[in-house]
Formats: C-alpha cells, sequence, structure tokens
C-alpha cells in the first residue's frame, strides 16, 4: 500500500504543477484538508452526510449536479444554512468535453442560477466547479476560466462505492496528508457507506491534529 500511495502523491504533485491554475490539493504546510461532496443534493443521502458532518462540527464543499439542485432545492438551501460550501458538478453528470461548448456553458450557468436561487445568494459568488469524473482538456479548463469558473480536482479519491467500508477508511487514512483534498459522494444511495466512514476517519483526522475548511478557505491558505 505504502508503494501505491507514494505513486499517488507524485502523480498529483506533478498534475498539479503541470495544471497550476487547477486546484488539486492545498498548503501542505498547513494541517488543513477538506471533505468534498459530488453527486447531491439527494433526498436520503445528503442529510445522512449532513447529520454527521454536523456531529463532528466540521464543513465541507458540496459539488452539485443541476437537475438534482432543480428537484431538491429544499436540500440546497439546508446544506448552504448548514455552512458548507456549494459548487457546481455539471447539470447532468455528464463529461465536459463530450458537452458542445455553448450547450455547457448554458448548463452551467443554469446550474449555478439553481443554487443561487434555492440560496437567495448572488451567483457570481459560485465559481468552484468539479468537473464529472475529473475528465477535462485544455480547451476545457480555457473556455471554464473564461466563463468565470474555477476548476477544482482532488488527490484523495477513494472508489467507496464499489468496495467495503473497511478498505476506503484504510486508503482515505493512507493518502492524507496537509492540504488534502478528499472526495466522497451524496448521491445514488451511498449515504449510508458514507457517514460510516465519515465517522471513522474525521475523529482521527483530528486526532492527528488536522482541521476542516472549505475549498474556498484552501484557496486563501494557499494564496
Amino acid at each position: 500500500m505504502k508503494s501505491i500511495t507514494t505513486s499517488l502523491d507524485q502523480y498529483y504533485r506533478a498534475m498539479q504543477n503541470r495544471y497550476p491554475n487547477i486546484l488539486w490539493f492545498g498548503d501542505e504546510s498547513r494541517y488543513e484538508i477538506v471533505m468534498t461532496f459530488d453527486d447531491g443534493p439527494h433526498p436520503k443521502d445528503t442529510p445522512q452526510v449532513l447529520n454527521t458532518l454536523a456531529k463532528h462540527d466540521i464543513h465541507a464543499t458540496f459539488f452539485l449536479v443541476g437537475r438534482y439542485v432543480e428537484k431538491y432545492p429544499n436540500l440546497v438551501m439546508q446544506i448552504y444554512q448548514s455552512g458548507h460550501q456549494l459548487g457546481v458538478h455539471g447539470y447532468r453528470h455528464r463529461p465536459f468535453p463530450l458537452e458542445n461548448p455553448a450547450t455547457l456553458q448554458t448548463q452551467l450557468d443554469r446550474t449555478r442560477n439553481a443554487i443561487a436561487n434555492a440560496c437567495g445568494i448572488s451567483p457570481e459568488t459560485i465559481k468552484d466547479l468539479r468537473p464529472p469524473y475529473g475528465a477535462f482538456t485544455l480547451k476545457t479548463a480555457a473556455m471554464l476560466a473564461a466563463w468565470g469558473y474555477r476548476l477544482v480536482l482532488w488527490n484523495n479519491i477513494p472508489p467507496h462505492w464499489m468496495q467495503p467500508v473497511s478498505w476506503t477508511i484504510e486508503q482515505v487514512l493512507d493518502q492524507i496528508h496537509p492540504g488534502s483534498i478528499i472526495v466522497l459522494h451524496d448521491g445514488h444511495g451511498h449515504g449510508t457507506k458514507v457517514t460510516q466512514i465519515l465517522d471513522i476517519i474525521i475523529p482521527k483526522f483530528k486526532t492527528q491534529g488536522y482541521s476542516f475548511v472549505t475549498i474556498e478557505q484552501l484557496r486563501e491558505r494557499k494564496r
């Protein structure tokens, strides 16, 4: 496992160097990490995740899918009122390079506006965006920047949807380091599994001296 972790670290460092305008991880001199959640909101999964985060008194960043935002605006408001950051994860969870550029921009703006309307905030405050499957090209990245979005990827993404909870916990703990951005999911029926994972890893991280911040806060530190 150690050799795999080392290889992953090297990969993400290489990616951060190659694409400096994309956020893969934060300031490694600070014992801060970010919990992020993709694919929501979901009527069963998201409340479970929110309750668990509240129990441990931490804030996270949620990257939301536009069609679910429109379907469950009350959940979007609940995420926002709980003190978490909101970001965009596309409108229909399709890889951005496969979309027509005009269609993609329309869908992203539709998603951002739906999030803003649900929370009563300005759309311009919602800038961070995670592409579905992490898929992007240099052309995609340039277009997103021109449209006012900031790409966020990760350096810690265990495949929790397809493996036992114990494996995920081991992987997350092995790959953690200051500035890490961790990806879990609060959609597609993963909520119960994710809450079990959170209940174990969050206390362990706190014991190791880590604090939890949002992507926005991580960016401020990295600057």
